[in-house]
């Protein structure tokens, strides 16, 4: 009895098995870097003994928004391609071009964001600015977030509008199914951050495979 082999998968299927394994593999070259460096260099760079599970989860957010972003910067330079991404009849236009390129760096702005309390909090800035410093940007974020959003097609809201709600029932049952747990003393509770970690990494996998089903990957 044959197994099923990559040919035989659907196309949705396969953009998301490249996108989980090139995240593995940036996650496993990341962390050896990482262990190398602090091995060999114990006084270079942030504190890193506070770290919890937490701050590993938002570290692999932030790589996977890092390698969304390369990626759709790279497809916004192959106009054919991208028109044919975007379901146009040609080649896709200036406009077009510039959206994407803006989520890319919507992407990037994301990635920074997610990590930024973490190193923040091992460089020893004080909480007032590294506050500032996290709202400014959360606030150019938004602004930029709301910009596209109004830019795009159709298609693309519809995206974001169904990758929210499916987080939101996916998120909300595990939250609570957690609670449950920790409210009968089986589980450890959870910070903020450790909810807003999970959360984020739940939409990501979530948007992305909304985005590849509909064939915008």
């Amino acid at each position: 009895m044959s197994g099923l082999s990559p040919a035989s998968l659907p196309e949705w299927a396969r953009h998301l098995a490249k996108a989980l394994l090139s995240g593995v593999v940036f996650g496993v070259l990341g962390y050896g870097v990482g262990r190398l460096a602090a091995d060999h260099f114990p006084g270079l760079g942030p504190d890193l003994s506070a770290l919890r599970w937490g701050d590993a989860v938002g570290g692999i957010v932030a790589l996977g928004l890092l390698v969304a972003c390369l990626g759709t910067f790279v497809t916004s330079f192959n106009r054919p391609s991208l028109g044919r991404i975007l379901k146009l009849e040609g080649p896709a236009g200036d406009g077009e071009v510039r959206e994407v390129r803006a989520q890319s760096a919507i992407l990037g702005l994301s990635a920074i964001i997610m990590i930024l309390p973490i190193v923040l909090s091992g460089v020893g800035l004080p909480v007032t600015a590294s506050l500032a410093l996290i709202a400014l940007l959360l606030v150019v974020h938004t602004a930029l977030n709301l910009r596209l959003y109004r830019s795009v097609d159709e298609l693309f809201r519809r995206v974001v509008i169904e990758a929210g709600a499916l987080t939101f029932w996916v998120g909300q049952g595990v939250l609570f199914l957690w609670a449950a747990a920790e409210r009968l003393g089986a589980a450890p509770a959870l910070t903020a951050w450790d909810i807003y970690v999970v959360l984020m990494a739940v939409y990501l996998v979530v948007s992305m495979i909304v985005t590849v089903r509909r064939g915008l990957a």
